[in-house]
């Protein structure tokens, strides 16, 4: 365990973006559908509407996200703090820079335009058939991040578990994966950076089956950027391997239960079989 870890603090700040990209990605899906769907069109610019709003959200929140685990940094810097200590469960930080919010908007806006761009070239000219099923991915893909993370957060606030760098001399206020302490303020399990990263492999599911090398490609990316995370946080002392497993566990479970449900294989070239 070393919070100075740069590999840790790297990945612990910078690497919870992908169920924001996620719910991007799947309202850009759901505005593109929509713009070629024959509904009314008060109907079709709300629900298009809805789609930038969520859009820029995401972004924004990614943003905020990455920016204050980073003014973090700088804080322990500053105050010659170990590098990667973060105020994982309070969610409180101190006094923000003046650079924050001209960053977070200059940024937020860089990164729609972006995707935005990314999302038009991918989507503007998508046959009917492929939309069709591009906006049951999306749908897909909206409740596996919310089902993940509803389910996280349960028992992240129930479970009370200490976190190892909370951990005194004797180690006398370690507590077991399984054992449940109550609300208690303390949120190590299960890992959500473990679990917010492993839901990136339902990215594979964007792409066509017809590209079966991609998409492999795509989940092996995921995959391993993933276990990297994992590595990251029992390196920083912010997890046991217990959290971690638990966390990525939830993430693979939804995500397998939504590929079932769309009836497509993540790594397949054709849909499962009946």
């Amino acid at each position: 365990m070393n919070q100075d870890s740069i590999f840790g603090t790297i990945f612990q700040n910078y690497s919870l973006f992908f169920p924001n990209v996620i719910i991007f990605i799947s309202a850009q899906v759901l505005f593109y559908s929509t713009q070629k769907s024959d509904l009314d069109p008060f109907a079709k610019s709300s629900v298009m509407l809805m789609a930038i709003i969520a859009s820029i959200y995401e972004m924004w929140l990614a943003t905020k996200i990455a920016l204050l685990y980073t003014v973090s940094s700088l804080n322990n810097i500053k105050h010659k703090a170990p590098l990667g200590a973060a105020n994982n469960d309070t969610g409180k930080h101190g006094a923000l820079p003046g650079w924050y919010l001209p960053t977070l908007i200059s940024l937020t806006l860089i990164f729609v335009v972006i995707g935005l761009l990314l999302c038009y070239k991918w989507l503007a000219k998508k046959e009917d058939t492929e939309m069709k099923r591009l906006t049951y991915i999306a749908l897909a893909a909206i409740v596996a991040v919310y089902a993940g993370t509803t389910l996280l957060n349960t028992m992240k606030m129930y479970w009370g578990r200490m976190r190892p760098y909370e951990m005194n001399h004797h180690w006398s206020n370690f507590t077991a994966w399984y054992h449940i302490n109550g609300e208690n303020g303390h949120k190590s399990f299960p890992s959500g950076h473990a679990q917010e990263v492993w839901i990136s492999i339902i990215l594979p599911l964007f792409v066509s089956p017809k590209q079966a090398k991609k998409r492999r490609n795509l989940f092996i990316a995921t995959a391993v950027f993933s276990f990297i995370v994992v590595l990251s946080r029992l390196r920083i002392g912010a997890h046991f391997l217990s959290d971690v497993t638990v966390g990525s566990f939830i993430s693979i479970f939804v995500v397998y239960v939504m590929s079932r449900i769309v009836n497509e294989k993540l790594m397949g070239n054709n849909q499962l079989d009946d």
